[in-house]
């Protein structure tokens, strides 16, 4: 059974919120180039309450929250801060009025120690404390949340999960009265999520608010009080969490197209007997000289959608990063083998591998995936698969075009910058892209991070669909859960940069594999 499906309760409501608003946003209007992102926007958020921001790629989720934050500055429209109308104009000025952001990539030095952290934090925005007084407090909360944090620790050796309970840390030191999580803990396993949610209930039952931003509708209906929806700019409502219901929210947000959201398992592949991804006795360093995968062996079929599940820094992204040639292997081989013999990919790279009909959705889109200073048209034709060595600009807006409509991107046209694209929108154009241009193999590290419902479950019938009518075959890593169990025909369990276990998809159990994951 999916998270999304399941019933059990495990979070409460807070009976000690109040009608007293901390936080307003009065006829908020964003405009970009060709695009209204946000509509005379009207919301707000009330003292000792969590309230969830839903809505679907580009409904504006992203734009609001960093207009609170003063990453942007709102073309009309007003913020209000306890009854006091604010100007936020920059980070520095969000934080000083009691507004902080964790957002889904930590942002915190990897170099530096816990403590550290939080006290160059504490002291850039002008405060000081003591940093006996900070370690104590991290260690009483480690031991109420029982997540383990060692505040001498570099944060380099911490797990995802502790580094956002650090951020989560640095904001109630930082006084923070409106903590703004930014799909800040989507991936972690249900279990994890339950320990950021007793923090938050306890952080709220002391008078503070938290602003949660999901494309989960069941985490959002459990975990919050009240639910603010978005759709194309606009606020469609505010509903209490506990007086409706999944299928309402999710028409909230969209519509009749509500209906496509299905969790049920895909239909298994049936994979022939070559193999396209052969990985033997694998031992990566991470980014500071650990190893991070150690001995990893497996292989995928064509035609077969082989999922790799694990809680985020536990070796998945450098096993990604090695099969695709961003990172050499220290022992061991990757081999891919795309038309008569196997390629040792350590040899020839990662340019060698695109062109020959290899698909990539990294894990920084950002960084590997787009270029940000170009338009939709210019980020298909730098792909040598797609162009083969002559752009034809024609061709290359036409199959912009194409993807454009078939995905549902919302931007004013083919050569609009992808930096103006909302975050889920960007990945859209990622994703179609390189779903075009697998031909034999596709590596792909969280595919639909940042995609709604209805986009993600789209993907990931796509997928499905190559590798069963066209023996795609497709090595996956992700933290949503979900995604593994719907897509995968095999599943294997990473820990501690070794897989653990490998089951068959369809005889998988969900709390077995979560188990493995946080043992």
């Amino acid at each position: 059974m999916s998270e999304a499906q399941t019933k059990t309760s495990v979070f409460t409501q807070n009976p000690n919120s109040s009608n007293e608003v901390v936080l307003e946003a009065k006829n908020i209007v964003k405009r970009f180039p060709g695009v209204v992102a946000l509509d005379h926007v009207s919301f707000n958020v009330r003292k000792g309450e969590i309230l969830a921001l839903l809505g679907e790629n580009g409904a504006g989720k992203s734009t609001l929250v960093k207009i609170l934050y003063g990453v942007y500055v709102p073309d009309e429209g007003e913020i209000a801060v306890e009854g006091r109308r604010v100007f936020i104009t920059s980070p520095l000025e969000a934080i000083k009025l009691g507004i902080s952001m964790v957002s889904q990539v930590p942002q915190i030095i990897g170099s530096l120690t816990v403590a550290e952290n939080i006290i160059l934090g504490l002291s850039k925005y002008g405060m000081i404390s003591k940093i006996s007084r900070v370690k104590e407090f991290i260690r009483e909360e480690s031991k109420r949340t029982g997540i383990e944090v060692d505040p001498d620790i570099e944060v380099w050796k911490l797990s995802y999960t502790q580094k956002q309970l650090v951020e989560l840390l640095r904001s109630v030191i930082l006084g923070a009265k409106v903590i703004m999580l930014d799909e800040a803990i989507t991936f972690l396993p249900i279990q994890e999520k339950r320990r950021f949610y007793e923090f938050l209930r306890r952080f709220v039952g002391q008078g503070g608010s938290a602003i949660l931003i999901t494309h989960k509708i069941p985490e959002a209906l459990e975990a919050a009080d009240r639910i603010t929806v978005l759709r194309r700019g606009k606020v469609v409502g505010t509903v209490d969490a506990k007086k409706t219901t999944l299928d309402q929210v999710r028409k909230m947000m969209f519509g009749e197209r509500s209906s496509e959201i299905t969790y049920e398992r895909l239909p298994p592949s049936k994979p022939t007997e070559e193999v396209v991804v052969d990985v033997e006795d694998l031992w990566v360093l991470g980014a500071h000289g650990e190893y991070a995968v150690k001995g990893v062996t497996l292989e995928v079929r064509a035609g077969e959608v082989y999922g790799i599940a694990g809680v985020a820094g536990n070796g998945q992204l450098e096993l990604i990063q090695s099969v695709i040639g961003l990172r050499k292997p220290v022992k061991g081989s990757v081999r891919v083998k795309l038309n008569s013999k196997p390629i040792d990919v350590s040899k020839v790279g990662i340019g060698k591998i695109r062109s020959i009909g290899v698909g990539y959705i990294p894990d920084e889109p950002l960084k590997f995936g787009v270029s940000m200073e170009n338009n939709i048209e210019e980020n298909l034709a730098m792909l040598p698969s797609i162009t083969n060595g002559i752009i034809r600009w024609g061709r290359i807006k036409k199959l912009a075009e194409s993807l454009i409509k078939d995905f549902d991107i919302k931007t004013p046209s083919s050569k609009t910058k992808v930096k103006l694209l909302s975050g889920g929108n960007l990945m859209k154009v990622l994703v179609s892209r390189e779903l075009m241009v697998s031909k034999k193999l596709l590596v792909a590290y969280n595919p639909t991070r940042a995609l709604d419902e209805v986009t993600a479950i789209m993907v990931r019938k796509r997928i499905k669909e190559k590798a069963l009518n066209e023996k795609l075959a497709v090595l996956m890593a992700s933290e949503d859960l979900d995604e593994v169990l719907q897509v995968s025909d095999k599943i294997a369990v990473m820990n501690s940069g070794k897989i653990v276990r490998v089951f068959n998809a369809q005889e998988a159990k969900r709390e077995e594999i979560e188990k493995l994951m946080v043992m």
